[in-house]
């Protein structure tokens, strides 16, 4: 029985992963430079980069392509097995495919803790039996844990975690998974050395803050007598030695010059100091702020105390480097929460241990118990709203695509879609465009100066102006309004009071509309009235300069 609901726990951990990932579909300018750069090597392969976007927008600092690279590799062969025509649902696949690295990831976690754990009952009742040895074995045999199904119900219950998971986020792409592989070898009992090296390698060649995570785990395996420094020193050298081979050779060929672009970010955020720029915060800020953001309620941490004195020698050993990674992490004055997601499923193994009841003895505390059940529920509650409120957050990438479908509507080719730096930002990505049959252009020009030059050619405008004749390019054209679209703005309390004080003044009308034609979608506009504003405007030319 423990095996099936072991199962149904890996399946639960893909669908909600897939499932967040179909509820909010598109992209921030976080995660530009990968989903931008896996399209590219879909569309024109690696031979030819002239037509790759980060040459026309290449950001502060280059970005390895090595991700991208194994992403649209996976991708391909489900892109031509669908032969999709509208590159919208490649990005959908692509997200997936994301989506699964990491859920695979997780699994692998999961299950070498849960052999762990099972090891460990075993041990604990051939202490406490006087019983044959034969005895013995059948009871080892039976002795299964739970740690993995509490593990995973938390993981699910979680926001963050889940929600970037299929996120082209730097730190999600082939990192995530990567590292939560890595430490399932930690806990496995076996081949250290390989859990060093890969580590070392996804430092040097996705994200170097990594590195932190990366000494934390060899320090703890010195200081247990695991590994002896000299064969640490070495596998940590290989790993970091062919990461930057292949990142070298790889990302030179992209950027068309020679870069290691992990040390190119690490003189220019750290050295050089720039990171300051997007904002510093205190020391603390990772333990006052963002693990109670990510862990709300915080009963995961509190459960820390409890499930790491209860844990074993492998767990505490990737514990201590979590642990390690975050006080590192926390004197840079540059903080995010994403640089510290390695530890977020480190982290909730060590309270799934607490949580278990095969640590607790027979005489299981009902007050805990009753806030674990209490925290699950909340947790879900808050995941369900963060992810409505979040999917709201995008209205690039639903203009682009209201616009596409006006297109397909109406028929329309031979024109120009200009789209402005909000709209760019907000999820209009190349995914998004129509193929070349519809000979429909997409222009991203930024500067005013460029936009005065090329302004007459644009027969269409997705733009945050609502106004774009008078404060964009002032000029004689006049546009005709397609489309607006929303963005999720805080609660509108004003209109939050009105729409209940109509509802208790003149007989609760909106509730006895949604009863009557049992329906909710009357509800769901209110909500989104409340919630969001106008954002982007798509206007259609109507008369030249």
């Amino acid at each position: 029985m423990i095996i099936q609901w072991s199962s149904v726990c890996d399946v639960l951990l893909v669908v909600t992963i897939l499932a967040q990932l179909c509820i909010s579909p598109y992209t921030k300018v976080e995660e530009s430079f990968t989903i931008q750069a896996i399209r590219d090597i879909l569309k024109y392969g690696v031979a030819d980069i002239s037509r790759y976007d980060h040459l026309q927008f290449p950001g502060v600092v280059p970005r390895s392509f090595v991700g991208p690279l194994i992403i649209a590799g996976m991708s391909a062969p489900v892109v031509k097995i669908l032969k999709m025509g509208i590159y919208v649902d490649q990005q959908l696949v692509v997200r997936g495919v994301i989506g699964l690295f990491n859920a695979l990831g997780l699994i692998y976690l999961k299950r070498q803790a849960q052999k762990l754990f099972d090891g460990y009952l075993r041990e604990r009742q051939y202490k406490k039996t006087d019983r044959d040895a034969t005895q013995h074995s059948q009871q080892g045999h039976d002795a299964n844990s739970n740690v993995g199904i509490f593990f995973a119900v938390f993981c699910v219950s979680q926001f963050h975690l889940m929600y970037y998971c299929s996120r082209p986020l730097p730190n999600f792409v082939i990192v995530l998974p990567l590292t939560n592989f890595a430490l399932g070898l930690v806990l496995s009992g076996k081949r250290f050395g390989l859990a060093v090296s890969i580590l070392a390698f996804a430092s040097v060649v996705f994200r170097l803050e990594l590195g932190a995570l990366t000494s934390g785990l060899a320090l703890c395996l010195w200081v247990y007598r695991m590994m002896k420094f000299r064969d640490i020193i070495e596998s940590g050298l290989m790993g970091a030695l062919f990461g930057a081979t292949v990142s070298l050779y790889i990302d030179s060929h992209f950027w068309q010059n020679w870069t290691l672009p992990e040390l190119d970010a690490f003189l220019f955020n750290v050295v050089e100091g720039e990171s300051v720029n997007w904002g510093t915060m205190p020391f603390h800020a990772y333990l006052t702020r963002f693990l109670p953001m990510i862990f709300f309620p915080p009963t995961i941490l509190l459960l820390n105390a409890i499930g790491y004195r209860k844990a074993p020698k492998e767990l505490k050993i990737i514990a201590q480097a979590a642990y390690f990674h975050i006080f590192v992490l926390s004197l840079q004055p540059h903080k995010e929460w994403r640089f510290i997601i390695y530890t977020i499923p480190v982290i909730t193994l060590v309270a799934s241990c607490g949580a278990s009841p095969d640590f607790k003895g027979k005489n299981r505390n009902f007050w805990l118990t009753l806030l674990i059940t209490l925290s699950l529920v909340c947790s879900l509650v808050v995941s369900l709203i963060f992810l409505t409120i979040s999917s709201l957050n995008y209205p690039g990438g639903v203009a682009l695509k209201q616009f596409n479908n006006y297109v397909l509507e109406n028929g329309i080719r031979d024109s120009t879609l200009h789209m402005d730096i909000p709209t760019c930002m907000t999820g209009a990505t190349l995914f998004g465009e129509l193929d070349e049959t519809h000979n429909i252009r997409y222009d991203k020009t930024e500067g005013i100066d460029e936009l005065k030059e090329v302004w007459s050619s644009f027969d269409y405008i997705i733009t945050a102006v609502p106004q774009p004749q008078l404060s964009i390019v002032p000029s004689t054209a006049s546009w005709e309004l397609l489309h607006t679209t929303k963005a999720f703005s805080g609660a509108k309390v004003s209109e939050f009071r009105q729409i209940l004080r109509s509802e208790f003044n003149e007989g609760y009308p909106l509730t006895r509309h949604i009863l009557t034609r049992r329906s909710i979608r009357d509800f769901i506009t209110v909500l989104q009235d409340i919630f969001t504003v106008e954002t982007l405007y798509t206007y259609r030319r109507v008369q030249s300069a």
